[in-house]
Protein backbone atom coordinates (compact mmCIF):
# COMPACT_ATOMS: atom_id res chain seq x y z
CA UNK A 1 0.00 0.00 0.00
CA UNK A 2 2.82 2.59 0.76
CA UNK A 3 4.72 1.67 -2.16
CA UNK A 4 1.70 2.16 -4.20
CA UNK A 5 0.79 5.73 -2.63
CA UNK A 6 4.26 6.84 -3.24
CA UNK A 7 4.48 5.90 -6.86
CA UNK A 8 1.01 7.71 -6.71
CA UNK A 9 3.09 10.68 -5.65
CA UNK A 10 6.06 10.51 -8.41
CA UNK A 11 3.78 10.00 -10.97
CA UNK A 12 2.06 13.01 -10.04
CA UNK A 13 5.42 14.61 -10.08
CA UNK A 14 6.33 13.59 -13.22
CA UNK A 15 3.43 15.55 -14.95
CA UNK A 16 4.11 18.34 -13.54
CA UNK A 17 7.35 18.49 -13.88
CA UNK A 18 7.23 17.20 -17.25
CA UNK A 19 4.58 19.62 -18.53
CA UNK A 20 6.18 22.82 -20.99
CA UNK A 21 6.30 25.92 -18.78
CA UNK A 22 3.85 27.62 -21.68
CA UNK A 23 1.26 24.43 -21.00
CA UNK A 24 1.08 25.20 -17.31
CA UNK A 25 -2.29 26.34 -15.54
CA UNK A 26 -0.93 29.11 -13.48
CA UNK A 27 0.93 30.50 -16.81
CA UNK A 28 -2.45 30.39 -18.76
CA UNK A 29 -3.96 32.41 -16.09
CA UNK A 30 -1.80 35.39 -15.92
CA UNK A 31 -2.38 35.36 -20.09
CA UNK A 32 -5.49 35.46 -19.11
CA UNK A 33 -6.24 38.07 -16.19
CA UNK A 34 -2.71 40.54 -16.72
CA UNK A 35 -4.20 42.15 -19.91
CA UNK A 36 -7.09 43.67 -17.50
CA UNK A 37 -4.81 44.78 -14.52
CA UNK A 38 -3.84 48.42 -15.04
CA UNK A 39 -1.29 50.03 -12.86
CA UNK A 40 -2.45 53.34 -11.52
CA UNK A 41 -0.67 56.60 -10.78
CA UNK A 42 -2.50 59.78 -9.05
CA UNK A 43 -1.18 63.34 -7.87
CA UNK A 44 -3.57 65.15 -5.85
CA UNK A 45 -2.47 69.16 -4.67
CA UNK A 46 -2.15 69.44 -0.87
CA UNK A 47 -1.96 73.00 0.56
CA UNK A 48 0.32 73.63 3.08
CA UNK A 49 0.88 76.45 5.15
CA UNK A 50 4.50 77.80 5.10
CA UNK A 51 5.49 80.69 8.10
CA UNK A 52 7.38 83.24 6.29
CA UNK A 53 11.12 83.70 8.08
CA UNK A 54 10.87 87.25 7.47
CA UNK A 55 7.75 87.34 9.38
CA UNK A 56 9.41 85.14 12.37
CA UNK A 57 12.11 87.55 12.39
CA UNK A 58 9.81 90.85 12.75
CA UNK A 59 7.06 89.17 15.30
CA UNK A 60 11.14 88.48 17.31
CA UNK A 61 12.55 91.46 17.31
CA UNK A 62 10.02 94.38 16.62
CA UNK A 63 6.75 92.62 17.86
CA UNK A 64 4.79 92.10 14.72
CA UNK A 65 2.96 94.80 12.41
CA UNK A 66 5.42 94.32 9.28
CA UNK A 67 4.63 90.42 8.83
CA UNK A 68 3.48 89.87 5.29
CA UNK A 69 1.37 86.83 6.30
CA UNK A 70 2.35 83.02 5.89
CA UNK A 71 2.09 81.45 2.75
CA UNK A 72 0.01 78.62 1.45
CA UNK A 73 1.37 76.58 -1.06
CA UNK A 74 0.36 73.83 -3.19
CA UNK A 75 2.75 70.18 -3.22
CA UNK A 76 1.63 67.23 -5.19
CA UNK A 77 1.38 64.77 -3.52
CA UNK A 78 1.65 61.17 -5.69
CA UNK A 79 0.23 57.88 -5.05
CA UNK A 80 1.13 54.28 -6.99
CA UNK A 81 -1.86 51.40 -7.21
CA UNK A 82 -3.20 48.66 -8.94
CA UNK A 83 -6.65 48.83 -11.00
CA UNK A 84 -8.86 46.11 -12.23
CA UNK A 85 -10.58 46.50 -15.87
CA UNK A 86 -14.11 44.93 -15.61
CA UNK A 87 -15.89 45.93 -18.80
CA UNK A 88 -14.81 46.48 -22.41
CA UNK A 89 -16.20 49.96 -22.30
CA UNK A 90 -13.70 51.22 -19.75
CA UNK A 91 -14.75 50.60 -15.98
CA UNK A 92 -11.79 50.28 -13.62
CA UNK A 93 -12.37 48.99 -9.89
CA UNK A 94 -9.85 49.82 -7.66
CA UNK A 95 -9.46 50.93 -3.88
CA UNK A 96 -10.28 54.13 -2.89
CA UNK A 97 -7.23 54.95 -0.53
CA UNK A 98 -5.49 54.63 -4.58
CA UNK A 99 -7.71 56.27 -6.04
CA UNK A 100 -9.48 59.15 -3.68
CA UNK A 101 -11.42 62.20 -3.50
CA UNK A 102 -9.15 65.23 -3.63
CA UNK A 103 -8.88 68.63 -5.00
CA UNK A 104 -7.25 68.41 -8.66
CA UNK A 105 -6.84 64.88 -8.60
CA UNK A 106 -5.00 63.68 -11.99
CA UNK A 107 -5.31 60.06 -12.32
CA UNK A 108 -3.11 58.03 -15.06
CA UNK A 109 -3.96 54.52 -16.06
CA UNK A 110 -1.29 51.97 -17.44
CA UNK A 111 -2.41 49.00 -19.50
CA UNK A 112 -0.10 45.92 -19.54
CA UNK A 113 0.07 46.96 -22.82
CA UNK A 114 2.00 49.99 -22.39
CA UNK A 115 -0.66 52.54 -23.38
CA UNK A 116 -2.03 54.80 -20.85
CA UNK A 117 -4.72 56.79 -20.20
CA UNK A 118 -6.68 59.71 -18.24
CA UNK A 119 -8.95 58.79 -16.01
CA UNK A 120 -11.60 59.80 -14.34
CA UNK A 121 -12.79 59.02 -10.55
CA UNK A 122 -16.55 58.32 -10.89
CA UNK A 123 -17.24 57.27 -7.49
CA UNK A 124 -15.96 55.95 -4.29
CA UNK A 125 -17.10 54.64 -0.94
CA UNK A 126 -13.98 55.21 1.81
CA UNK A 127 -16.18 53.04 3.96
CA UNK A 128 -15.47 49.75 1.98
CA UNK A 129 -12.30 51.43 0.70
CA UNK A 130 -13.42 51.18 -3.40
CA UNK A 131 -13.45 52.72 -6.32
CA UNK A 132 -14.61 53.48 -9.94
CA UNK A 133 -12.81 54.96 -12.56
CA UNK A 134 -13.03 54.73 -16.61
CA UNK A 135 -11.15 55.99 -19.11
CA UNK A 136 -11.98 56.57 -22.66
CA UNK A 137 -10.55 54.06 -25.24
CA UNK A 138 -11.43 54.14 -29.32
CA UNK A 139 -11.62 50.12 -29.11
CA UNK A 140 -12.62 47.76 -26.72
CA UNK A 141 -10.58 46.89 -23.50
CA UNK A 142 -9.27 43.55 -22.33
CA UNK A 143 -11.35 43.00 -19.04
CA UNK A 144 -12.54 40.52 -16.32
CA UNK A 145 -15.79 39.82 -15.80
CA UNK A 146 -16.92 39.34 -12.24
CA UNK A 147 -20.29 37.55 -13.57
CA UNK A 148 -18.76 34.76 -12.25
CA UNK A 149 -16.45 34.50 -9.05
CA UNK A 150 -14.22 32.25 -6.87
CA UNK A 151 -15.78 29.96 -4.68
CA UNK A 152 -13.09 30.95 -2.13
CA UNK A 153 -12.17 27.81 -0.46
CA UNK A 154 -9.75 27.47 2.23
CA UNK A 155 -6.30 26.61 0.90
CA UNK A 156 -7.12 27.13 -2.77
CA UNK A 157 -4.06 28.56 -4.87
CA UNK A 158 -4.33 32.32 -5.35
CA UNK A 159 -2.69 34.48 -7.37
CA UNK A 160 -1.84 38.03 -6.79
CA UNK A 161 -1.77 40.72 -10.38
CA UNK A 162 -0.55 44.20 -10.15
CA UNK A 163 2.01 47.11 -9.27
CA UNK A 164 3.98 46.28 -6.32
CA UNK A 165 6.38 49.24 -5.13
CA UNK A 166 6.51 50.26 -9.02
CA UNK A 167 7.76 46.76 -10.34
CA UNK A 168 4.98 46.68 -13.33
CA UNK A 169 2.88 43.97 -13.94
CA UNK A 170 4.18 41.72 -11.11
CA UNK A 171 2.83 38.07 -10.18
CA UNK A 172 2.80 36.72 -6.69
CA UNK A 173 1.48 33.05 -6.15
CA UNK A 174 0.26 31.56 -2.64
CA UNK A 175 -3.29 30.26 -0.50
CA UNK A 176 -6.42 31.53 0.42
CA UNK A 177 -5.48 31.70 4.14
CA UNK A 178 -8.69 32.66 5.82
CA UNK A 179 -11.95 34.66 5.82
CA UNK A 180 -13.97 36.91 7.71
CA UNK A 181 -10.84 38.94 8.93
CA UNK A 182 -11.49 42.32 10.30
CA UNK A 183 -8.43 44.41 10.11
CA UNK A 184 -8.22 48.53 11.18
CA UNK A 185 -6.73 50.61 9.28
CA UNK A 186 -5.87 53.96 10.82
CA UNK A 187 -9.15 55.45 11.53
CA UNK A 188 -11.34 52.72 9.67
CA UNK A 189 -12.03 48.90 10.44
CA UNK A 190 -12.98 46.76 7.49
CA UNK A 191 -14.50 43.52 8.43
CA UNK A 192 -15.26 40.44 5.92
CA UNK A 193 -11.85 40.40 4.58
CA UNK A 194 -9.66 37.72 3.05
CA UNK A 195 -6.85 36.79 4.17
CA UNK A 196 -3.74 35.13 1.92
CA UNK A 197 0.09 34.76 1.72
CA UNK A 198 0.51 35.66 -1.39
CA UNK A 199 2.57 38.79 -1.01
CA UNK A 200 1.11 41.97 -1.17
CA UNK A 201 2.98 45.33 -1.41
CA UNK A 202 2.56 48.72 -1.56
CA UNK A 203 1.33 49.47 -5.18
CA UNK A 204 -0.48 46.19 -5.39
CA UNK A 205 -3.76 47.98 -3.58
CA UNK A 206 -6.45 47.56 -5.81
CA UNK A 207 -5.37 45.01 -8.04
CA UNK A 208 -6.93 41.38 -8.45
CA UNK A 209 -6.47 38.38 -6.65
CA UNK A 210 -7.48 35.08 -8.99
CA UNK A 211 -8.14 31.60 -8.80
CA UNK A 212 -6.55 28.89 -10.64
CA UNK A 213 -9.11 29.10 -13.78
CA UNK A 214 -8.43 33.08 -13.68
CA UNK A 215 -12.19 33.82 -11.67
CA UNK A 216 -11.91 36.87 -9.14
CA UNK A 217 -11.10 35.80 -5.09
CA UNK A 218 -11.08 39.73 -4.24
CA UNK A 219 -8.99 42.56 -4.91
CA UNK A 220 -6.00 43.34 -2.81
CA UNK A 221 -5.92 46.07 0.01
CA UNK A 222 -3.47 45.63 3.00
CA UNK A 223 -0.72 43.98 4.05
CA UNK A 224 -0.61 43.56 7.68
CA UNK A 225 2.98 44.82 8.47
CA UNK A 226 1.59 48.46 6.53
CA UNK A 227 -1.64 48.57 9.01
CA UNK A 228 -0.35 47.01 12.01
CA UNK A 229 3.28 48.27 12.12
CA UNK A 230 4.12 45.16 12.56
CA UNK A 231 7.21 42.89 11.44
CA UNK A 232 4.51 40.23 10.07
CA UNK A 233 5.16 38.25 6.53
CA UNK A 234 2.87 36.28 5.02
CA UNK A 235 -0.38 38.12 6.38
CA UNK A 236 -1.68 40.14 3.50
CA UNK A 237 -5.53 41.38 2.70
CA UNK A 238 -8.46 41.37 0.59
CA UNK A 239 -12.05 42.67 -0.07
CA UNK A 240 -13.89 39.65 -1.62
CA UNK A 241 -15.03 39.16 -4.53
CA UNK A 242 -18.83 39.06 -3.69
CA UNK A 243 -18.55 42.57 -2.07
CA UNK A 244 -16.63 44.12 -4.44
CA UNK A 245 -19.19 42.70 -7.06
CA UNK A 246 -22.32 44.42 -5.50
CA UNK A 247 -20.40 47.91 -5.31
CA UNK A 248 -19.26 47.74 -8.62
CA UNK A 249 -22.95 47.13 -9.80
CA UNK A 250 -24.23 49.96 -7.60
CA UNK A 251 -22.01 52.33 -8.88
CA UNK A 252 -22.19 51.75 -12.76
CA UNK A 253 -26.00 51.75 -11.81
CA UNK A 254 -25.15 55.35 -10.03
CA UNK A 255 -23.20 56.66 -12.78
CA UNK A 256 -25.46 55.58 -15.44
CA UNK A 257 -28.61 57.07 -13.90
CA UNK A 258 -30.44 54.02 -13.42
CA UNK A 259 -30.64 54.27 -9.73
CA UNK A 260 -30.60 57.28 -7.55
CA UNK A 261 -27.39 57.93 -5.31
CA UNK A 262 -28.05 57.04 -1.19
CA UNK A 263 -26.87 59.37 0.94
CA UNK A 264 -23.91 60.13 2.02
CA UNK A 265 -23.32 58.83 5.47
CA UNK A 266 -22.04 61.92 7.67
CA UNK A 267 -20.82 61.61 10.67
CA UNK A 268 -23.57 64.32 12.09
CA UNK A 269 -26.53 61.75 10.29
CA UNK A 270 -24.63 58.57 12.41
CA UNK A 271 -24.96 60.25 15.85
CA UNK A 272 -28.64 61.40 15.59
CA UNK A 273 -29.21 58.43 14.75
CA UNK A 274 -27.23 55.83 17.10
CA UNK A 275 -28.04 58.58 20.00
CA UNK A 276 -30.39 60.98 19.28
CA UNK A 277 -27.68 63.70 19.16
CA UNK A 278 -27.88 66.58 16.72
CA UNK A 279 -25.01 68.62 16.71
CA UNK A 280 -23.31 71.19 14.61
CA UNK A 281 -19.84 72.98 14.10
CA UNK A 282 -19.52 75.65 16.73
CA UNK A 283 -17.88 78.97 16.04
CA UNK A 284 -15.91 81.39 17.90
CA UNK A 285 -18.37 83.77 18.36
CA UNK A 286 -21.07 80.76 19.24
CA UNK A 287 -18.44 79.45 21.55
CA UNK A 288 -17.93 83.27 23.21
CA UNK A 289 -21.36 84.07 23.14
CA UNK A 290 -22.55 80.82 25.73
CA UNK A 291 -19.43 81.23 27.78
CA UNK A 292 -17.17 78.39 26.39
CA UNK A 293 -13.94 81.03 25.66
CA UNK A 294 -12.37 80.10 22.95
CA UNK A 295 -13.11 76.14 23.77
CA UNK A 296 -13.46 74.42 20.12
CA UNK A 297 -16.32 71.42 19.94
CA UNK A 298 -19.48 70.63 18.94
CA UNK A 299 -22.88 72.70 19.34
CA UNK A 300 -25.47 70.41 20.68
CA UNK A 301 -28.91 71.39 18.82
CA UNK A 302 -31.32 69.55 19.22
CA UNK A 303 -31.92 66.38 21.80
CA UNK A 304 -34.48 63.23 20.81
CA UNK A 305 -37.28 62.23 23.69
CA UNK A 306 -36.04 58.89 24.90
CA UNK A 307 -32.86 58.26 23.14
CA UNK A 308 -29.41 57.36 24.92
CA UNK A 309 -28.01 61.43 24.87
CA UNK A 310 -31.53 62.43 26.77
CA UNK A 311 -30.90 59.65 29.02
CA UNK A 312 -27.46 60.69 29.31
CA UNK A 313 -28.79 64.29 30.24
CA UNK A 314 -27.35 65.88 27.46
CA UNK A 315 -29.32 69.39 27.00
CA UNK A 316 -29.08 71.74 23.90
CA UNK A 317 -26.12 74.52 24.01
CA UNK A 318 -23.88 72.01 25.76
CA UNK A 319 -20.57 71.82 24.02
CA UNK A 320 -19.45 68.22 23.04
CA UNK A 321 -15.60 68.13 22.97
CA UNK A 322 -14.75 63.97 23.29
CA UNK A 323 -15.78 61.39 21.40
CA UNK A 324 -13.90 58.33 23.67
CA UNK A 325 -10.18 59.59 23.06
CA UNK A 326 -10.63 61.59 20.23
CA UNK A 327 -11.07 65.66 20.59
CA UNK A 328 -14.17 66.40 18.78
CA UNK A 329 -13.49 69.69 16.67
CA UNK A 330 -15.14 70.01 13.71
CA UNK A 331 -17.81 66.99 12.43
CA UNK A 332 -15.39 66.70 9.13
CA UNK A 333 -12.32 65.84 11.52
CA UNK A 334 -14.25 62.96 13.35
CA UNK A 335 -13.16 59.09 12.46
CA UNK A 336 -14.69 57.49 9.82
CA UNK A 337 -15.38 55.07 13.31
CA UNK A 338 -18.15 57.31 13.79
CA UNK A 339 -19.91 56.63 10.65
CA UNK A 340 -19.44 52.76 11.76
CA UNK A 341 -21.17 52.62 14.88
CA UNK A 342 -23.21 49.73 15.94
CA UNK A 343 -26.01 49.13 18.02
CA UNK A 344 -24.95 47.93 21.35
CA UNK A 345 -21.51 50.00 20.90
CA UNK A 346 -20.50 52.07 24.04
CA UNK A 347 -19.20 55.51 23.10
CA UNK A 348 -17.72 58.15 26.32
CA UNK A 349 -18.61 61.44 25.68
CA UNK A 350 -17.01 64.45 27.03
CA UNK A 351 -19.23 67.31 27.46
CA UNK A 352 -18.82 71.22 28.82
CA UNK A 353 -22.17 73.28 29.86
CA UNK A 354 -22.40 76.52 30.91
CA UNK A 355 -24.81 78.56 33.51
CA UNK A 356 -24.70 82.20 34.61
CA UNK A 357 -23.88 82.86 38.16
CA UNK A 358 -24.53 86.07 38.85
CA UNK A 359 -22.01 87.94 37.00
CA UNK A 360 -19.44 85.07 36.19
CA UNK A 361 -20.38 82.18 33.79
CA UNK A 362 -19.50 78.49 35.51
CA UNK A 363 -18.48 75.84 33.41
CA UNK A 364 -19.22 72.00 34.18
CA UNK A 365 -17.36 69.07 32.20
CA UNK A 366 -18.51 66.07 32.65
CA UNK A 367 -18.16 62.45 30.95
CA UNK A 368 -21.23 59.91 29.96
CA UNK A 369 -21.18 57.17 28.31
CA UNK A 370 -23.78 56.44 25.04
CA UNK A 371 -25.03 53.45 24.39
CA UNK A 372 -25.94 53.31 20.34
CA UNK A 373 -29.48 51.94 19.79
Amino acid sequence: MMKARWMGVFLLAGSVWGMAPQDEPMVKVVEKVRPAVVNINTEKMVEQQVVDPFDTFINQFYGGGMARGNRILQTPVKNLGSGLIISPDGYIVTNQHVAGRANKLKIRVKLSNGKEYDAELLRDDDLQDLALIKVKAKEPLPFLSLEKLSPNLLGQTVLVLGNPVGYENSVSAGILSGKDRTLTLGDLTMEGLLQTDAAINPGNSGGPLVDSEGDLVGLSSAKMSMAQNLPTESIGFAIAGERVKRWVEEAIAIVEGKIKAPPERSAALALKEKFGLELKDSSLAESMQLGYGQRVGLLVVGVEKNSPAAAAGIQNGMLVVGLGQIPARTLEELPRKVRQLKSGEQVPVTVLGASKQGNFIAIRSGAVVLKAR
